[in-house]
């Protein structure tokens, strides 16, 4: 197996020597400690697959190569991708880079090909991270593990518990298709250039029963984002506030599951729980809630 180059410069030093900058278009701060890239790598299953999300300069890719059986990097950054091209040269088929744009990229494709383990790796930017991660879900029954880097704030709504500060649509969107765990927290320093954010990296174990859960997956996502999307409102009047057609029989609908599920009928959004949305999108599909009505405004 031929050795991963150790003798390239740091980040900033390999763009300055080929007069690039950080791009804040494509949200690029680099990675330039090793012992976080080492700890991220040890976090992934043995001799995995892993598919790594914005490869920049290699810090956390050199990692992963150590461990991985093999590796896809995606970079969206095609001088970045020459770089990586020209760092990895003498690892033959253990390492693909692929110059292109995560959220086009075919995900469920390229991870059918590969054998179990299959992991999912990267240090997400900030102002798509809801996308990609979206993209990442969607794919569910094809990866077992993800370890994502993501904006501190982030991982803490990823992990909230119902009813605190943080609990929203993204902790219980989450928690319907993975367990999420947070690792370990990073600090600014260890980036180039520091973002104005500390980072928290998490990880992600798909729920391979998830569709046992309800009958209804859409309607369920779609009850999730409506319960939060009025934050000041109560459940009932934040998802009637959603809906087209809300109605005193609709309303009449919503108290019902509510009753049935032995929850207050003024309660709020962040109070509940996946399961009880669960339990709610199930009653409400046996109801009189159409489908058109479930669009948000």
């Amino acid at each position: 197996m031929a050795a991963v180059r150790d003798d390239f410069p740091s980040p900033k030093q390999l763009l300055e020597a080929r007069h690039l900058r950080p791009r804040k278009r494509f949200g690029q701060n680099f990675l330039t400690d090793p012992r976080v890239a080492e700890r991220i790598a040890r976090s992934l299953p043995p001799r995995a697959y892993v598919l790594e999300i914005g490869g920049g300069t290699g810090t956390l890719t050199a990692a992963l190569l150590e461990h991985a059986a093999s590796v896809t990097t995606l970079e969206i950054d095609r001088d970045l991708a020459a770089i990586l091209e020209e760092r990895f040269a003498l690892l033959g088929g253990r390492l693909r880079i692929v110059a292109g744009d995560v959220l086009e990229f075919d995900l469920r494709g390229d991870l059918a090909a590969q054998f179990a383990p299959r992991a999912i790796c990267g240090n997400l930017p900030y102002y798509i991270t809801t996308p990609i991660i979206e993209r990442i879900f969607e794919a569910g029954d094809l990866w077992e593990c993800a370890i994502l880097m993501v904006q501190h704030e982030y991982a803490r709504r990823m992990v909230a518990t119902p009813g605190s500060e943080h609990y929203g649509s993204l902790t219980v969107f989450a928690g319907y298709f993975a367990q999420a765990e947070k690792l370990f927290d990073v600090g600014s320093a260890g980036f180039y250039p520091p973002p104005d954010v500390a980072s928290t990296v998490v990880r992600l174990t798909p729920r391979s029963d998830r569709h046992k859960r309800v009958r209804n997956e859409r309607l369920l996502l779609w009850l999730i984002r409506a319960a939060f999307s009025h934050r000041r409102k109560t459940f009932v009047n934040s998802v009637l506030a959603s809906m087209r057609g809300g109605n005193a029989s609709i309303r009449k609908e919503l108290e019902s599951a509510l009753r049935a599920r032995g929850l207050d009928l003024v309660i709020r959004g962040e109070r509940l729980t996946l399961a009880d949305f669960c339990e709610l999108a199930d009653t409400l599909g046996e109801g009189h809630i159409r489908e058109h009505q479930w669009t948000t405004r």
